[in-house]
């Protein structure tokens, strides 16, 4: 029989789980690509000047002065584009350029008093321009001195992967009390999955290094044999080894590795892991255009509060840490990733971001294969945490996705936890019932009453509670990441009658 064991709260990790590190949602992206489009730079105010001079140097020098460059990442087609309707929102942006590619069609720009026409080729170097900006606006944005993201703004996020680490640990060995075999998912799956709706790996890097700490001093179970934590993404993904000088293949951690390695006549040590999906893709990721395999590269060394982990920028100031370690690497340069497959060289438009498109593209497999687990998550979770993601209604084909994979769950008893933000009631705790309701009808923050209310049109009210504090707070406590807070977060007593760690009978 087929082991039914799947993790009990799925969070669905959004833009609003990382604004505090300065990095932009969607609408807020396109409000920048606008000012950028006008030569607008007044965003950079404020910013670390080395950092401020090499983005505007990119914008108004290499995209447009550079002969190579600016073809590949057509930023005059781009503004072109965007000149015609500046009222654009980033969707439909991403929908007309899909379209326009998909059927290898030009775009007629009314511009300056006359029609501009650009050919296929210069649309595809528009999204690619668009793409570009969007990475490099997300890295910049978290950078507080070159290289390096603000070490208090990080501290709390790092403190919640450390604490979710700690109680992962804690499972195993009350796991491995109650007798479950290790080499089955009752054991080895971790009771909670991230389904990071972010391009960014900021909560995946904290993971990371929370699991290394723990991994190179690990606890023993009662055997003796070490334990260790690991991560898996719901696909085959391979990266250059971390600390390594060579490209070659290093597979992240999967379940037939698991159960392998728990194998009772081959005692060597025990591991867990944990789902964590992007389902819209990673900066650092890439698609090699030869063989199609998919490859990231995290960062070079360990180091929680690097931007490496955002993969290389094509300027070196917007990335200061970044080293090209191929040979093939150091000779192209520019953002370049040497497949460790086929040795095929990689660029940032070679990275896969999913922007709700509603253009019929050609799927990208390993993108499917994370949306058919990502399906299964939601249709086998407990609980589900909306923990900055919103649910927009522009965001529809997820919004669908997202009700037919729940739609075998029982509603009555799939719980819901939202965690918001609104100035007016981050101290108002939780809210249930009709405490819900009359903040939807009163609430003069628009944005997080209409995830309140697209979340009450899917989940029954009675099991639907909502924090506006906002994350990271809504786990803080004393200016410290509660455990206690977390483990209410993630295993609340009024929906797991049996406490933590959680009973799999």
């Amino acid at each position: 029989m087929p082991e039914k064991y799947w993790p009990e709260t799925v969070i669905l990790w959004g833009a609003g789980a990382t604004k505090s590190l300065g990095l932009h949602a969607t609408n807020e992206l396109m409000r920048l690509v606008l000012k950028i489009s006008k030569k607008d730079f007044s965003f950079l105010n404020g910013k670390d000047e080395k950092l401020s001079n090499a983005f505007k140097k990119l914008i108004v020098e290499d995209l447009i002065k550079d002969t190579k460059i600016s073809k590949i990442y057509d930023l005059k087609a781009l503004e072109a584009i965007i000149s015609t309707n500046d009222k654009l929102n980033m969707h439909e942006l991403f929908t007309m350029l899909d379209q326009l590619i998909d059927n290898n069609m030009g775009f007629n720009a009314f511009l300056h008093g006359k029609t501009q026409f650009l050919r296929a080729e210069r649309v595809q170097a528009a999204k690619r321009c668009l793409i570009l900006i969007i990475e490099e606006l997300e890295r910049f944005s978290i950078q507080n001195t070159p290289g390096y993201t603000d070490r208090e703004k990080m501290e709390p996020y790092y403190q919640f992967a450390k604490i979710l680490t700690e109680l992962m640990i804690e499972e195993a060995q009350e796991f491995e009390n109650r007798g479950y075999r290790r080499d089955t998912r009752r054991f080895y799956l971790y009771s909670y999955a991230i389904i990071s709706f972010n391009w960014d790996p900021i909560i995946l890097w904290n993971l990371f290094n929370a699991h290394k700490e723990k991994n190179q001093n690990p606890v023993k179970l009662k055997d003796g044999l070490k334990l260790q934590l690991y991560d898996d993404f719901g696909t085959q993904i391979s990266s250059a080894q971390l600390d390594g000088n060579e490209s070659g293949i290093w597979y992240v951690t999967d379940e037939p590795q698991c159960k392998g390695i728990n194998d009772y006549n081959y005692p060597s040590r025990i591991i867990r892991i944990g789902k964590i999906l992007f389902p819209h893709g990673m900066f650092g990721s890439r698609i090699c255009p030869e063989c199609g395999k998919s490859i990231i590269s995290f960062a070079k060394k360990w180091n929680r509060l690097s931007t490496e982990i955002f993969g290389p920028s094509i300027l070196k100031p917007l990335q200061k840490n970044w080293r090209y370690t191929t040979q093939k690497e150091k000779i192209y340069k520019r953002g370049a990733i040497e497949c460790p497959y086929c040795g095929q060289i990689t660029y940032p438009y070679d990275m896969t971001l999913i922007i709700q498109s509603l253009s019929k593209k050609r799927s990208v497999p390993t993108l499917e294969e994370l949306k058919t687990e990502m399906g299964l998550l939601m249709k086998n979770a407990k609980h589900i945490v909306f923990a900055g993601y919103s649910l927009p209604l522009d965001d529809i084909m997820v919004k669908t996705f997202f009700m037919s994979s729940i739609s075998g769950n029982d509603k009555n008893k799939l719980k819901c936890t939202v965690i918001n933000y609104d100035e007016e009631y981050r101290e108002s705790g939780w809210l249930s019932g009709n405490n819900i309701l009359e903040y939807v009808k009163k609430s003069k923050n628009n944005s997080a009453a209409e995830c309140i209310e697209n979340i009450c049109d899917i989940f029954p009210l009675e099991n639907i509670r909502v924090n506006l504090s906002g994350i990271p707070d809504v786990f803080m406590e004393d200016g410290k990441c509660s455990k206690k807070k977390v483990m209410d977060l993630l295993y609340p007593e009024e929906y797991f009658k049996e406490g933590f760690p959680i009973y799999r009978d």
